[in-house]
């Protein structure tokens, strides 16, 4: 009996290990997105690594190492998203879709491979993957290593820019007036009530669709 409920116990922080893993993962995208920067240096360890590959042509000096949660942010993701987010207008800056991961989970490491789709500006996509060293730090999982590669990129034809800011959606305390109408209120998450009651409370009426 002592050994099943030891080897459920030892299931169970495996099962919650990864989901841990993947919510790091998913933390990034949402972070990195809305330009929160502290939330996105608190996905990377003091000590982390960051490698990008890809983006010569792209954009100046972005390509390389930076070291250092301090420096990963500073030197790298502001210089790029700053570039970014001027040829968007504001709108829509980047848009990260990932999927496909797989992860080796040992202790307290996990090694991870993913792919990503970005939409960068509103008419550049960009496709490549993603390879994490993941650690396991008191509070939380932690990027410990994390090479981007982008493996294809191309200009895509945009007749129509509709959409809101991503800090819009995730502050949820001001939606425009041109936005309002884009957002249904049963796409809301039903888990963060104040985030709905503040978007009912600015007016969004519910639209209709499939």
């Amino acid at each position: 009996m002592t050994d099943t409920l030891e080897s459920l116990a030892a299931r169970l922080r495996y099962l919650e290990d990864l989901e841990a893993v993947q919510h790091t993962w998913r933390d990034y995208c949402i972070r990195l997105d809305s330009k929160d920067w502290a939330g996105l240096a608190d996905v990377y360890t003091e000590d982390a690594e960051l490698e990008m590959i890809g983006l010569k042509g792209l954009g100046d000096g972005l390509d390389g190492v930076f070291r250092g949660r301090s420096d990963i942010v500073e030197a790298f993701y502001k210089p790029a998203m700053s570039g970014v987010y001027d040829i968007a207008g504001g709108i829509f800056t980047t848009g990260h879709i990932s999927t496909n991961m797989q992860i080796e989970h040992l202790g307290d490491e996990a090694t991870t491979l993913a792919y990503f789709f970005e939409i960068v500006a509103n008419d550049t996509i960009l496709i490549g993957t993603y390879q994490h060293r993941m650690r396991r730090d008191p509070d939380r999982w932690r990027f410990h290593r994390l090479r981007i590669t982008v493996r294809y990129h191309a200009v895509i034809d945009v007749r129509e820019t509709a959409g809101c800011a991503l800090t819009d959606v995730l502050a949820a305390c001001h939606v425009p007036d041109a936005c309002r109408a884009k957002i249904d209120p049963d796409q809301l998450p039903r888990s963060n009530p104040t985030l709905e009651s503040k978007y009912l409370s600015h007016g969004v009426v519910h639209q209709g669709g499939t």
